[in-house]
């Protein structure tokens, strides 16, 4: 039996609704499908998006090992590496691991993409079978990788909206959003202690803003405060109020907000990265077409293309029609400050996805 996810994230709290909605989508786990089986019965697929830093990778293994008893036969993982920085996983490669992991000898395994991917669905077909495939690109990136059975799940996690899995293969799309205030002080007390954040809740509560709310922010901000141990909560939120240090000290390793936002706008084109830049320089919360056509010198019609390719990337978001909203460290990140100031969004190459399996 194949067991390839990831070791549990740390830590974990909250996303009590998204949880039990991908329960319900997969239809495994503790809400019996027809039949009293349950086990899926539709071949489900859920797709987890959001911004990066956002806990996607976590919220899928988290509920993929809460799950373990609703596919005996097995869970397959397989980081894409959409959003890393680098060059995407190949869906030849990932085919390759999962008719490994499914017991086919290795001089078996067909030399075609396409006909690894109908091996792999016959085999698929006669298990119940969870399939997480973590941090996609494209829609075409995920397509030969969707198990062929009825009794399988699958949980596709993205920073794109993927629109193209939602129509031709029924994916049925899971928003995360942002920690709310009480979820987020959790997370940092799972992480430091509880009695550490007890000493001083409206720190806590502060520090969740100052992340917006982000996991990847929490997580990092927890190992600052882990690295220093005699550190009030009150010392890295004032540090964190200046804003041309917040990213950095929102990093850890090679691990942060910033290295994640560097490989979600990697992926913009010259003319987007500048109307990013543009809005963070130019607007405090909100803006609609006219105004950033205004902000950036360019005709309404193509900008509004623009803001709808930045929303689909979670790099705005669209609180009501034409009313688009930047996250804090999205725009502190559009203004340069991002990985060491002075970078222009869109020049960077960077290194990891900044979204580890860890992610709350």
């Amino acid at each position: 039996m194949p067991e390839l996810l990831p070791r549990p994230p740390a830590g974990f709290h909250g996303r009590g609704a998204e949880l039990a909605e991908l329960t319900r989508l997969t239809r495994g786990g503790a809400e019996p499908a027809q039949g009293g089986s349950g086990y899926p019965q539709e071949g489900g697929i859920a797709l987890l998006t959001g911004p990066a830093g956002v806990g996607k990778t976590g919220l899928a293994v988290h509920w993929g090992h809460a799950q373990a008893a609703a596919f005996p036969d097995g869970r397959l993982f397989a980081d894409l590496r959409g959003f890393s920085g680098g060059e995407a996983t190949v869906p030849a490669e990932v085919l390759r691991e999962f008719l490994l992991a499914l017991g086919t000898p290795a001089e078996q395994i067909p030399t075609s993409t396409e006909a690894a991917s109908a091996l792999y669905r016959s085999l698929a077909a006669r298990r119940r079978l969870l399939v997480v495939l973590d941090n996609a690109g494209s829609s075409a990136q995920v397509r030969p990788l969707l198990p062929g059975g009825p009794n399988c799940a699958t949980l596709v996690t993205s920073r794109s909206r993927l629109d193209g899995l939602i129509a031709t293969d029924a994916a049925r799309p899971v928003r995360l959003h942002a920690l709310g205030t009480e979820d987020g002080a959790a997370l940092l007390g799972a992480l430091l202690g509880p009695a550490r954040v007890a000493e001083d809740p409206e720190a806590a509560r502060e520090l969740v803003a100052l992340c917006d709310g982000l996991p990847l922010a929490l997580r990092a901000a927890s190992a600052q405060l882990m690295a220093r141990p005699r550190w009030r909560l009150a010392r890295l939120a004032t540090a964190l109020r200046d804003e041309r240090r917040r990213l950095a000290l929102l990093s850890a390793e090679d691990t942060g907000v910033a290295a994640a936002l560097r490989n979600s706008v990697a992926r913009l084109s010259a003319d987007d990265a500048q109307l990013l830049r543009a809005l963070g320089t130019g607007f405090a919360r909100e803006v609609n077409t006219a105004e950033a056509a205004a902000l950036s010198g360019a005709d309404p019609e193509l900008i509004q293309d623009s803001l709808e390719r930045l929303a689909e990337m979670h790099l705005l978001d669209e609180e009501a029609t034409n009313r688009y909203v930047m996250s804090d460290l999205v725009k502190l990140f559009a203004q340069g400050d991002g990985s060491g100031r002075g970078e222009t969004p869109g020049e960077g190459s960077g290194g990891g996805s900044g979204e580890p399996s860890q992610g709350g």
